[in-house]
Parts: structure tokens; C-alpha cells; sequence
């Protein structure tokens, strides 16, 4: 009976209970009348009547995530890759919102609207407040577009504000009035150059979400407890902000670099968020509870260089001569390569493709120069994508040589690859598109002549007209069309070769629900709790 009690007393411990003399009390009670059964029908009655399984008051487990590497800087005006948007999307937030089923949804504000076709009017929360109580106001969201305006800046996303009147010429510091007003502290008057029904969405990115000179103050659910360099950024819940969870979880962002580190992490139980899990382990793990694919709007694809500009022909022969359903494979992905990686939804019927023609691809090869045939093309790829894109180059490499294309797979440090693509761009890549928001004209846009991302340069009029007539298109059925067009142009011109819809494979704990995900890839947790179940 002594060890009973001593045994109960741990589980009292652990649950946090509010008395703390409530184990002596059980202790002295055991004590009196240890060794009869009446003891232990009382002890376990007053169990179950009094004790819950988790003290309202207990702290619930933390919710561990990891980054690939640790940010350099908190401010979302200045972030120049994703890496850490996870983390700065719960600590810093925008006038909006996107939801994947809801589309555009009030965050920070309340709504916004147009007042004329180049007025857009937004109105805030009713007693939004910073993380550190102090009012949140429309003068806070005008400072921060010109901070990022401010030549001085540097902001690498100061161009999602291009569309406001003047705001580039203040950019590049030939004028200073802009077209953006704070007529009172709840109200934000946004003044077009030109009509443009997707400069709203801008309005949901986090790199023009409001941010303080002073540290320390944010917007998003979340707030910086703990910054422990070069180990983990442990985050605990904003009081103030606009939306109430009591139950929200303390959340802690664990640097790893490694997939595999992870890896052990999560099956240790020191991770609750595997963001990434391995090609090689998806067949076994997707029947797994904890496992999800989580789509993500892209335009991932293997594009061909200058050096393959003027050679249709060659273009052709790499493009019908790789067997898509066995590259599918491979990728382990829903998403069919070969087909643009866009939602069904925006296209004019199914998704364009690029099938596998091997007797296509054959003529095509048979017409081409001795030149042609016989030079080795470099395929240049990010170190990032680790094995699963060396597995999917060197397949690659073997099908086009059953043709008699010979390639040199060429893996580098992702810096070094993005400078290439920029200063070098090689006869064959893999490179991926994240559109500012969901939608096809963003994407498209990736590759047109004014885009500095555009490696490609293949440079069409024609497909520029396609672009600009989507640009100016409002109704859906114009929309579709337009869309269609212009991705059955890139393939039918076989100027890239898409590598289908892209869906993050993910382990998450299935005692934390509430986290959500939107198609541009980020992570809300917001709503997140935690439910006293089996992992």
C-alpha cells in the first residue's frame, strides 16, 4: 500500500494539481487506514471524481518544428528566401489572409474593398494591439511601406508595392508622395497606377506585414520568448492578438539542416512537425495517421537555356523521350511530371501535359546535327532537393541516353546555383516557381521579360500578349482561357517541362490539432491545441 500511495503521488505530481498538499493529504489518509481494501476503493473513487487527466492550469507540451537553418533577422520586410516564412508567419500578420476553400480573408483588418478601379479602401480590427499591449494602428501598416520604399532598405520585396502610385519612382528616389493615406488610425486608402483586380492579394503577404523598429513587438498569434542562437526560437502565445485560444501550445523552432536528423527526431518524439519526409520512406509512412500530403502551389520544372533556344528540335527530343509515369515513381508525389503543377481549376479542362512520345522523340532526334547529337549538355541542379533530385537527374541522364542525348548532372550549393541560373544559365536545369500569391497570372508571370527570375529568356511576343490578356481578364471563363494558353505555350514550344502538382509530404503528431496550411506554403497556427490522445 506504501508504494501505491507513492506511486499516485507521482501521477498527482505530474498532472500539476492546484493543491499542492494534495499527495501529503493522500499520503496521510493511505497511512491511517493502509492495508484494508476500503483504502483503495476511496483512494481511486476520489480519483476519479476529483483529479482530471490535465489540470486546466498544466501548460500543454510544446509544439517542436524545425527550420533548415536559423534566420539572420525577425523583420519579414527583409526576408529574401521562405526559409523561415513558418516562423514569421506566426509572429508577424497582414490585412489578409488566404484560405485555400474562403480564397482572400480578414486578418489585421476587417475587410477591404474597392472604392473605384484604382482605390482600394481597408479598414482594420477594432482594438488590434501589438504584442506588448500598445495600440496597433493604420500608421503602423503606412510606416512600414515606406520603410520598405525607402531606397535605403534594400527590401527585396519592395516591388509587390509597385503598383501604388509612385511607389517605384520613390524606390529608386526620384519622387516622395505616395499613393497610400491613413485618413484615420483604423482606415487605409491604397491608390492604384492602373487597374489591377490581383494587387489585393499583395495585401496577404507577409513581406508587407506592419513591423516596429523596436524588437521584441509583434501581430501574429505568436511572440519570442527565447532565442537560444544556434539552437532554437521558442515562441509562446500573444494575448493580445485578435483572435482568442486559450489552449494555444508553447511552439519551439529547432535549427536542423539535416532530413534525416529530423527524421529521428520526429519517431524520438522531440519533433511534432516533420516538414519534409524523405522520398525513399513515403510508400511505407503514407499509411501512417501522422502522415499528410499538403499541396502547395508551384510551377517546379526542368527548363532548357539559351544554348538550347535556337534547337526546337533538340528541345523536343528531351522533352517526349522521358518516361513520365516511371519519373512519377520516382518522386513518390501525387502530382503527374510532365504536366503543369497548377490547380485543375484555373485551366480551360484538364491540365496541359507533355506525354511520352518515344517514336516522337526518335524522329525528332534523327533530324538533328552531328553537332547536336554529339556534345554532352550540363543539367545544373540544387544540393538543396539532396537525393531526391540526384535520383531523379541520373534517371534522366539514363533515359536520354537510351535516345542518344548525353548530359553531365551537376549538383551545387544552392547560392552558387542561383548565381549561375542568374550570370550562366546552363543548356538544362531544375528550377522551381512560388507565385507571389495562387493564382496563374502570378505564376506565368515568372516568365515573362520583366521578371528578374525569368532564366529562361526565350523572350516571345507572343506568349507576352498571352500574359497581358490574362493580366486585364476579370471574368473567370476569360481567365481559364488565357491561363491555358499561356502554359500550353511553354509546353507545346517545349521551353520547360513541368514536373506536375507539387505536395509536401509532412509527419505531424496527431495529438495537436487546429494547424493549417494554405497552396502558397504557409503555416498557420493560429488555432493550434492539443488533445490528450496516443501520438
Amino acid at each position: 500500500m506504501k508504494a501505491l500511495a507513492i506511486c499516485n503521488c507521482k501521477r498527482l505530481q505530474k498532472w500539476n494539481w492546484k493543491n499542492s498538499n494534495f499527495c501529503n493529504i493522500f499520503q496521510n489518509l493511505l497511512a491511517i487506514v493502509q492495508g484494508g481494501r476500503k483504502a483503495l476503493l476511496l483512494f481511486n473513487t476520489l480519483i476519479l471524481i476529483g483529479v482530471p487527466a490535465i489540470s486546466q492550469d498544466q501548460t500543454p507540451p510544446a509544439f517542436r518544428l524545425h527550420l533548415s537553418k536559423e534566420p539572420t533577422n525577425l523583420d519579414p520586410s527583409l526576408q529574401k528566401t521562405s526559409a523561415a516564412s513558418w516562423l514569421l508567419g506566426n509572429i508577424h500578420r497582414n490585412l489578409l489572409s488566404y484560405d485555400n476553400d474562403k480564397g482572400l480573408i480578414p486578418d489585421l483588418g476587417k475587410f477591404c474593398e474597392n472604392k473605384s478601379a484604382k482605390i482600394i479602401a481597408c479598414k482594420l480590427r477594432k482594438n488590434l494591439r501589438w504584442s506588448d499591449g500598445s495600440e496597433l494602428t493604420a500608421q503602423d501598416f503606412l510606416n512600414t511601406y515606406k520603410k520598405i520604399l525607402d531606397p535605403q532598405s534594400k527590401s527585396p520585396r519592395a516591388d509587390l508595392l509597385f503598383d501604388i502610385l509612385n511607389a517605384e519612382a520613390i524606390y529608386q528616389g526620384k519622387k516622395k508622395k505616395l499613393g497610400i493615406s491613413a485618413p484615420d488610425k483604423s482606415t487605409l486608402l491604397f491608390e492604384l497606377n492602373n487597374t489591377n483586380s490581383e494587387f489585393i492579394y499583395n495585401l496577404a503577404s507577409l513581406s508587407l506585414s506592419p513591423s516596429k523598429d523596436k524588437k521584441d513587438i509583434y501581430s501574429g498569434p505568436y511572440k519570442i520568448k527565447t532565442w537560444l542562437k544556434g539552437s532554437k526560437i521558442i515562441l509562446e502565445s500573444n494575448p493580445f492578438f485578435h483572435i482568442e485560444n486559450k489552449s494555444r501550445p508553447p511552439v519551439e523552432f529547432i535549427f536542423v539542416s539535416e532530413d534525416s536528423v529530423a527524421l529521428k527526431l520526429y519517431e524520438k518524439g522531440e519533433l511534432q512537425l516533420l516538414r519534409r519526409v524523405p522520398t525513399l520512406f513515403i510508400p511505407s509512412f503514407k499509411v501512417r495517421k501522422d502522415f499528410h500530403f499538403i499541396p502547395v502551389t508551384r510551377f517546379d520544372y526542368f527548363g532548357f537555356g539559351p544554348e538550347l533556344k535556337e534547337k526546337p528540335l533538340l528541345r523536343k527530343a528531351f522533352a517526349l523521350s522521358l518516361n513520365y509515369p516511371e519519373l512519377q515513381k520516382i518522386f513518390s508525389s501525387p502530382g503527374t511530371p510532365g504536366c503543369a503543377g497548377l490547380p485543375d481549376s484555373w485551366f480551360k479542362g484538364p491540365a496541359p501535359c507533355i506525354l511520352f512520345d518515344k517514336k516522337t522523340a526518335k524522329e525528332a532526334f534523327d533530324k538533328l546535327s552531328s553537332e547536336d547529337t554529339k556534345k554532352t549538355y550540363n543539367f545544373l541542379f540544387s544540393s538543396l532537393g539532396l537525393e531526391d533530385h540526384k535520383r531523379a537527374t541520373e534517371w534522366m541522364q539514363s533515359q536520354w541516353l537510351q535516345l542518344g542525348l548525353k548530359v553531365n548532372p551537376a549538383p551545387r550549393d544552392h547560392k552558387i546555383f542561383l548565381e549561375e541560373l542568374r550570370n550562366n544559365t546552363p543548356a538544362i536545369f531544375r528550377e522551381g516557381v512560388a507565385p507571389d500569391h495562387p493564382s496563374c497570372l502570378s505564376a506565368l508571370e515568372n516568365f515573362t521579360q520583366r521578371d528578374s527570375k525569368d532564366y529562361l529568356h526565350f523572350q516571345s511576343s507572343d506568349f507576352e500578349k498571352i500574359v497581358n490578356q490574362l493580366r486585364k481578364s476579370s471574368k473567370v471563363t476569360d481567365q481559364k482561357k488565357f491561363c491555358t494558353q499561356g502554359v500550353r505555350y511553354l509546353l507545346d514550344n517545349y521551353i520547360l517541362i513541368p514536373t506536375g502538382a507539387y505536395d509536401i509530404s509532412m509527419l505531424i503528431d496527431t495529438r495537436f490539432t487546429g494547424w493549417r496550411f494554405n497552396r502558397s506554403g504557409h503555416l498557420d497556427l493560429g488555432q493550434l491545441s492539443f488533445v490528450a490522445k496516443n501520438r
